[in-house]
């Protein structure tokens, strides 16, 4: 497979993925994981996230901005992963652009938990609306690609 391929797979869930897991390191090489809200994909080979300067994901991408996001998809039973520089953004065009886009976001998972409430389904009381405002947001320009299968993975260099 190449690269493009498989950036197309997050390219192609990202109106169904909320959370994606970001690895990282700190500069003595500790791992770390976590799951982060999605804020959009963009092709080529972007990737935003909101992340907080109270995370160990943001303190480890302050020393080694080299990361690895990934997700499973359930149905195939096959995961997605891209490894990348990544930079933090905080203020200008390309952060308030990713803030009306994770409002956007926001505003649609109110409305389908909404939805979910009518229909007598659960819905949690916690969720996305209560998570602090002071984000930070992480645009990671992916530059391997990789589809992980329970007996192979695929490895592709953008």
């Amino acid at each position: 497979m190449e690269f493009k391929q498989i950036f197309g797979e997050f390219l192609a869930q990202k109106d169904h993925l909320k959370v994606i897991f970001v690895g990282s390191c700190d500069n003595k090489g500790t791992p770390n994981v976590g799951p982060k809200m999605l804020v959009d994909i963009v092709s080529p080979d972007a990737v935003y996230y909101l992340d907080y300067k109270f995370t160990q994901t943001y303190a480890n991408i302050r020393d080694n901005t080299k990361v690895s996001l990934s997700f499973m998809d359930d149905k195939t039973f096959t995961g997605y992963r891209l490894t990348g520089e990544c930079s933090i953004l905080d203020s200008g065009k390309s952060y308030e652009k990713a803030k009306e886009i994770w409002k956007k976001r926001l505003i649609h998972y109110e409305a389908g938990r909404m939805i979910e409430r009518i229909r007598g389904g659960f819905s949690t009381r916690e969720a996305e609306n209560v998570l602090p405002e002071d984000f930070v947001v992480v645009k990671v320009n992916a530059q391997e690609a990789s589809v992980v299968k329970p007996d192979r993975v695929l490895r592709a260099i953008h």
